[in-house]
């Protein structure tokens, strides 16, 4: 009984090393592909930023500025060039349209084993600083590892509403005065003519004998 205890120990012991042999290989596979990956992505970036190196990046616009920033086109003109975009166009095309970026990334994912794209910033309002997001006014370009327009947003860029006029009050027009009552016409009543006395006959005083 001891001896077969020993022997199924020993079996686990060299099951355990030789599973932990095969899992240190595989770990170490997984990571030279992971290696690989991050060099090539690596690579894709630096083309990419190669690619835009005739524009600015983050930095080089931040120091370029003085806050607060307003573009100096109106917003209702970047967003009519805005709205001509489509996906699928090449950064030359969208250049065409938009004009040269603010400023241009060349992006990978968290890992850093896949490049993403590109992505180009036009900035249009900086109250306050650049990285203030939710405040700025700002159109952003995503292009794909293939340098294609794959999404791009607007942020803050609505049309402000313009102010409602008060009401003004209309003046009513003025009632024409009503004709004063004619006063009503009384008759006069007629003069009564005064009865005239009638002289009473004097007695004609006899003559004296």
């Amino acid at each position: 009984m001891k001896k077969r205890g020993l022997i199924i120990a020993g079996v686990v012991v060299l099951l355990g090393a030789w599973l932990m042999v095969i899992g240190y290989e595989f770990l170490e596979k997984e990571n030279a592909l992971f290696q690989k990956k991050v060099k090539a992505a690596r690579e894709e970036a630096q083309r990419c930023e190669a690619r835009n190196s005739k524009y600015r990046n983050f930095d080089q616009f931040r120091t370029s500025i003085r806050m607060p920033y307003t573009s100096d086109l109106p917003a209702e003109r970047w967003m009519h060039q805005f709205s001509t975009l489509h996906a699928g166009m090449s950064e030359a095309e969208v250049e065409i349209v938009m004009g040269a970026p603010d400023y241009a990334r060349c992006v990978v994912n968290k890992e850093g084993d896949k490049f993403v794209g590109s992505n180009w910033n036009y900035e249009v309002v900086i109250p306050q600083e650049l990285a203030a997001n939710g405040q700025n006014s700002e159109i952003e370009i995503f292009f794909g590892p293939d340098g294609k327009l794959t999404d791009k947003s607007a942020v803050n860029m609505q049309p402000k509403p313009s102010p409602t006029p008060a009401a003004v009050a209309t003046p009513m027009p003025e009632s024409s005065p009503s004709p004063a009552a004619s006063p009503t016409m009384t008759a006069t009543p007629g003069v009564s003519p005064s009865p005239q006395a009638i002289p009473s006959a004097t007695a004609t005083p006899s003559p004296t004998p």
